[in-house]
């Protein structure tokens, strides 16, 4: 037989569970009369959501005291530069050689006399060349001789290809012809090939030419590629050390001169 108080006891527990539930859970009504949460389930969400709001201030904090990495990098040690291109390379090699000299780096020069991109991509000149010098930066100085190429795009763009190719992953800048009339296309096929980093126009430079009104006079190719020195220090995503002589021109380490190619 049961106590006298069992019905007493069961009533309390039945109350206490329904308390328990609307304190944890929020609000809920017992016949038809709401029951108010007593907030152990909205501390535990203030608790929480106070946590995250201090992980979101710290990685704040962390963000602002991160060091951005460089986007570009400066090689300040002694470079094998490659020096290769057309005629251009006449009055351009010695101011080259002026800054190699200053900065402590070796040049190395070969001049194609009339050379194009197609001579140079239709062959494996560059990659004779990098084996023999292995340089550790390359300038090319192309396109003076494809002014006036018809259809460039379409017949020369292979043999560009066929030069970056070869040249792969090692550094250098690109010296974009300083035209002398509007070309056909010539500068534009450097530009949609080669990254802008990489490639210095100089189709609107005001030069002062020799007698031919095509190559630049020895003092005009200074001034050139002091030009060209500075946009590097700016803008190459790869820098090296490039600071300006006080004496105008030098001597390359080693020069060699091809004959205008047949082809």
């Amino acid at each position: 037989m049961k106590g006298p108080y069992s019905a007493l006891w069961c009533l309390l527990a039945t109350a206490f569970a329904i308390f328990f539930v609307a304190s944890a859970f929020g609000e809920m009504s017992l016949g038809g009369v709401k029951l108010q949460s007593a907030g152990i389930y909205d501390e535990l969400s203030y608790r929480q959501s106070v946590e995250v709001a201090e992980a979101v201030d710290t990685c704040a904090i962390a963000d602002t005291l991160r060091i951005e990495e460089p986007k570009f990098i400066v090689d300040t040690l002694p470079q094998r530069i490659l020096f290769v291109g057309d005629s251009m390379l006449e009055s351009l090699s010695p101011r080259v050689a002026a800054y190699a000299k200053h900065n402590g780096h070796v040049l190395n020069t070969v001049i194609w006399y009339g050379s194009t991109t197609k001579s140079w991509g239709t062959s494996q000149k560059m990659a004779e060349y990098i084996a023999q010098y292995n340089p550790t930066f390359i300038i090319v100085s192309l396109g003076g001789n494809e002014m006036f190429v018809r259809d460039i795009k379409k017949r020369h763009l292979e043999p560009l290809k066929n030069i970056l190719s070869q040249i792969g992953n090692i550094p250098y800048q690109w010296i974009a012809p300083p035209n002398w009339k509007p070309d056909t296309g010539i500068n534009e096929l450097l530009a949609e090939n080669i990254p802008a980093d990489r490639l210095f126009v100089s189709k609107d430079l005001k030069i002062a030419r020799t007698s031919d009104k095509i190559h630049p006079t020895r003092t005009a190719a200074c001034g050139w590629f002091d030009i060209i020195a500075e946009w590097m220090a700016q803008n190459q995503s790869y820098r090296i050390k490039l600071e300006k002589p006080d004496y105008q021109t030098a001597k390359p380490n080693t020069l060699v001169a091809l004959p205008v190619p047949t082809n």
